[in-house]
């Protein structure tokens, strides 16, 4: 009995190690890209939205925005009506990207001006940290970082000035410059970590108070 015993116990062993191994090759296995999503308003057509993104090593990043001709990113669900977009990336090391717009294939169509005006763009980027600006058609940044501003800077309703009628989104890729609205959705694929971070004129504000604040209380350090 102990001869036939042992056999069965070893067969039994091995069964153990196999299932071992394989689930610790599907735990070692590719693991799907972080999506970060990101979708908010904007008051003004000069508004910029900024988002801060890492990646530790070169990576494939995917950016994609669903608010023009709306969406689905995941379970999550955008209507179509949103401001055409342009949007930028800052490396900190003096160079900027320009993210592309989408074929019509890539994203979706419009319903109401048959454009297909969202961006899709990829490329490799890290290991290092990133600046995103999303902005409204036209804006584009003044120089290669983020602290210098954007063009249209303190210039609300630049885009219904330029299509020569009143509002706040006015669609400059089509010829009456169809009114549209301030929504706006972005996608963030393949990269460590991504928030949103203030915009730039909101940045120089905080810092500014918060000098402001070290000031007065050095001062009344001093005076005591």
């Amino acid at each position: 009995m102990l001869l036939k015993w042992l056999p069965l116990q070893k067969n039994k062993t091995s069964l153990r190690v196999s299932k071992l191994i394989l689930i610790s090759g599907l735990l070692a296995g590719p693991c799907l890209a972080n999506t970060f999503l990101f979708q908010g308003t904007f008051g003004q057509d000069d508004q910029v939205a900024l988002f801060s993104f890492s990646a530790s090593t070169p990576e494939s990043l995917t950016f994609e925005t669903f608010s023009y001709a709306g969406g689905t990113s995941g379970t999550t669900v955008f209507p179509p009506g949103g401001f055409a977009p342009t949007a930028f990336i800052f490396d900190g090391l003096g160079n900027v990207f320009t993210l592309t717009n989408g074929t019509c294939g890539q994203v979706g169509t419009d319903p109401d001006t048959g454009n297909c005006n969202d961006l899709f763009y990829q490329n490799t980027f890290g290991p290092g940290t990133f600046t995103l600006a999303l902005a409204v058609d036209d804006n584009r940044p003044v120089d290669t970082t983020v602290i210098d501003g954007f063009v249209q800077d303190g210039n609300p309703g630049f885009t219904c000035q330029e299509a020569g009628t009143s509002g706040s989104f006015c669609d400059l890729t089509t010829v009456l410059g169809t009114s549209r609205t301030g929504d706006w959705a972005i996608s963030i694929s393949g990269a460590d970590s991504a928030n949103q971070v203030p915009e730039p004129g909101m940045f120089l504000l905080t810092a500014g108070s918060v000098v402001a604040m070290l000031l007065r209380r050095r001062s009344k350090f001093t005076l005591r």
